[in-house]
């Protein structure tokens, strides 16, 4: 098979490519093992906020313990950020105006019906009766 490097910068056309295994199946398909690392249950307590901070820990622990100490810090920091109001002003007035669409239906202006609806509202309510009263009739 030949090897097209375009991808990589260096247009070397028709190399050959070495020999690879075939795709067994699609790549979605394929199980990845995750490297298993537990956390201890003093850091789990410390992050539920059952204890305070543990202290004297070593190693991976330690460095867990100080991760999620610079997590909890960065997030108070972004949550008491606020956009200052001169950006905010004009963040609003750069925003185009624009009308908000009418509620109403088209054959409703000014509390008036037109015509045409009140002629077929009064055909629908006519057929309406005359179906009651035929039902009614029967029995």
């Amino acid at each position: 098979m030949l090897d097209n490097d375009m991808d990589r910068g260096t247009p070397e056309v028709g190399r050959e490519r070495a020999n690879r295994p075939a795709d067994t199946g699609a790549r979605g398909d394929r199980e990845v093992p995750l490297t298993s690392h537990a956390t201890s249950d003093v850091i789990h307590r410390w992050l539920d906020g059952e204890t305070t901070e543990p202290t004297g820990l070593r190693g991976e622990s330690a460095r867990e313990v100080e991760f999620w100490r610079r997590i909890g810090e960065e997030t108070d920091r972004r949550r008491r950020m606020a956009t200052p109001a001169h950006l905010q002003a004009r963040i609003m007035a750069a925003l185009p105006t624009v009308e908000a669409p009418k509620a109403t239906p088209s054959s409703w202006r000014d509390g008036r019906l037109s015509p045409g609806v009140m002629l077929a509202a009064a055909v629908g309510l006519l057929a309406l009766g005359a179906l009651v009263a035929s039902f009614l009739f029967q029995q």
